[in-house]
């Protein structure tokens, strides 16, 4: 999914090489697939997991373009773009919930973890706090259960 992002960009284009803020602008602005926030985190990620590199300042593909099919109606599913874990996702609404800084959620979630003495995985220890301020763990359950088994 990634990959065809990038890769629509580029044809769209046709070129090789883009600057970021280029390939952000195409993917918020042209396609309208994104904010512009979340364009520059897609491009982000994208050179994050190698499929974009710098060459000369400009960012280019590390995979051939023409390989990657694109089909005409193809619109790009954010949530498979970004794979979040349900320990992840606990955290966000956490930070949410509480207006903490999601660093400070993971290090409250670790120090509760401790006092288990390890006994209960993360994404447990995470559901429990998530319950004690008061948010509805029940959608999470089911998630964490396939997750930890």
């Amino acid at each position: 999914m990634l990959a065809q992002t990038i890769a629509s960009a580029f044809k769209s284009r046709g070129k090789r090489r883009l600057s970021k803020s280029d390939l952000t602008y195409i993917l918020s602005f042209d396609f309208k697939w994104f904010s512009h926030s979340l364009s520059k985190k897609v491009v982000e990620e994208a050179i994050k997991n190698g499929l974009l590199t710098f060459n000369e300042g400009k960012l280019e593909p590390t995979f051939d373009l023409k390989s990657v099919e694109i089909p005409v109606d193809f619109k790009p599913d954010i949530k498979r773009i970004f794979t979040f874990s349900v320990f992840d996702e606990l955290v966000e609404l956490i930070s949410e919930k509480t207006g903490q800084e999601k660093s400070l959620v993971v290090s409250m979630v670790n120090k509760k973890q401790d006092e288990f003495k390890g006994s209960l995985s993360a994404e447990v220890v995470a559901l429990l706090y998530a319950k004690e301020i008061g948010i509805d763990i029940k959608p999470f359950i089911p998630k964490v259960r396939d997750e930890i088994l």
